[in-house]
């Protein structure tokens, strides 16, 4: 089901020292420069991914991990270590929309995606 997705990041070289690693109770984010973050599996709430049309300059989209209050608890580039092994495990996840990630992994321009989002 996420065939493209393993491809595309695959393929692609990590541009930034970020990282996203999911445990069995925690999801922990680095931006690999000293700061790292911390989001209990069940707190998370949704799943923004942002994209922007800076291409293959910069970190054009962006994970962004949501628990109940209005900034992002966590966030990582697509090109952070582990981020295929989160996006595996938020397919399991009952609440993710696969549609709304491929047209995410689509965009060229400035938008925001609702990827996963807890079902109640």
């Amino acid at each position: 089901m996420l065939g493209w997705l393993a491809k595309k990041l695959r393929g692609a070289e990590p541009q930034s020292p970020w990282s996203v690693v999911v445990g069995d109770e925690v999801i922990r984010t680095s931006d690999g420069q000293g700061t790292s973050r911390e989001l209990r599996v069940a707190e998370l709430s949704s799943v923004l991914v942002a994209t922007d049309d800076t291409g293959p300059w910069g970190d054009d989209v962006v994970f962004l991990l949501y628990a109940d209050a209005p900034e992002p608890v966590g966030l990582f580039p697509l090109e952070a270590k582990g981020c295929q092994d989160f996006v595996g495990w938020m397919s399991g996840q009952q609440g993710y929309r696969d549609r709304e990630l491929a047209k995410a992994m689509g965009s060229t321009s400035v938008a925001r995606f609702l990827v996963y989002e807890r079902e109640n």
